[in-house]
């Protein structure tokens, strides 16, 4: 189903899932302009987007949708995905999840944002115990789902003021400008203290074009002096362990969708393609499918359409598409 999956504000921020593959990697994400004017009174008149005129994404994606469809201002008309609806309807971001989410799984977040900059990701769980309290999950991963860094905790509603406030004076406090470091290339020897010091951020960073950045040379230099140091391996070294180093970190968010779809995202092969193809044919409807195949039901409709599938199911999935 085509569903509205992110928004950019009035102050050029994103919002939602700007980032989300399509279900159809040969397809693009649409983009149009919407200005939203919440009906006066409503809680949604005070959310923070009222009134101003965003630029939305959409596409068809594996996201559940919410119950509103949003008039975009060139005519369009799209339901936005449950993640969307819970930021434009309620002024702290939150909103229920579908009623038919199975209840034996976790809880579902209380507020749930992202937005990237610089290429990172940057996101904020926040899931509510049945003791009151909050817990608070803060990632910053890269756009392939690789984790760079987490804060998590437990923690009050009385205590998120506080700790946003000792947050603004560790960034006013730690955040420097990292001193200037000599140039290094290739061939050209290291000092002794910037050598260290890049084995230090290595254990931290491993991205071998923040360091270069970092220390004002090439990924080459980089990769040259780890390997002087014996921190890494020459590929003809690494042998077979490479086959086995284990599979990127997956993002909360989408551990957050494999817990009600466990194969949400996950690309499908051709042994997956043709035993969809004989369910549908044997006559299998699309909810049964979905459970079969451990993805939501707007994923089967896409891929039934296609692989151009027969059965009612396949003929439910292209109805859908208008």
């Amino acid at each position: 189903m085509t569903l509205i999956y992110a928004f950019k504000d009035s102050s050029g921020q994103w919002h939602g899932d700007p980032d989300l593959p399509l279900l159809d990697p040969a397809d693009t994400p649409g983009r149009g302009m919407l200005t939203y004017q919440p009906v006066p009174g409503t809680p949604e008149a005070d959310g923070p987007f009222a009134g101003q005129t965003l630029t939305v994404l959409y596409g068809v994606v594996d996201l559940e949708s919410g119950p509103v469809t949003y008039q975009l201002d060139n005519g369009g008309r799209f339901l936005a995905s449950w993640h969307i609806h819970a930021l434009l309807a309620a002024p702290m971001g939150t909103a229920p999840l579908p009623a038919d989410t199975p209840s034996t799984h976790a809880q579902p977040p209380c507020v749930e944002t992202s937005f990237t900059k610089n290429g990172l990701r940057y996101i904020l769980t926040g899931t509510r115990c049945d003791s009151g309290q909050l817990t608070m999950d803060l990632t910053v991963s890269t756009n392939r789902g690789d984790i760079q860094g987490e804060l998590c905790g437990t923690i009050t509603d009385n205590d998120l003021q506080p700790l946003a406030h000792l947050l603004e004076t560790a960034f006013r406090t730690l955040a420097v400008t990292p001193p200037s470091v000599p140039q290094a290339f290739p061939g050209s020897a290291w000092r002794q203290q910037v050598s260290d010091r890049l084995a230090d951020r290595f254990r931290q960073q491993r991205d071998f074009g923040v360091l270069a950045a970092e220390f004002g040379c090439s990924r080459a230099a980089i990769y040259e002096e780890l390997k002087r140091r014996r921190l890494i391996s020459a590929p003809s070294q690494q042998g077979s362990t490479q086959k086995r180093q284990a599979a990127p970190a997956v993002s909360p968010i989408l551990q957050q969708r494999r817990l009600v779809h466990r194969n949400s995202h996950a690309r499908w092969s051709e042994e997956d393609d043709e035993r969809l193809r004989q369910r549908s044919a044997a006559g299998i409807m699309n909810p049964e499918l979905s459970n079969e195949f451990g993805r939501s039901v707007e994923a089967i409709n896409s891929r039934l359409r296609k692989i151009e599938a027969t059965g009612p199911a396949a003929d439910q999935a292209r109805l859908n598409a208008f």
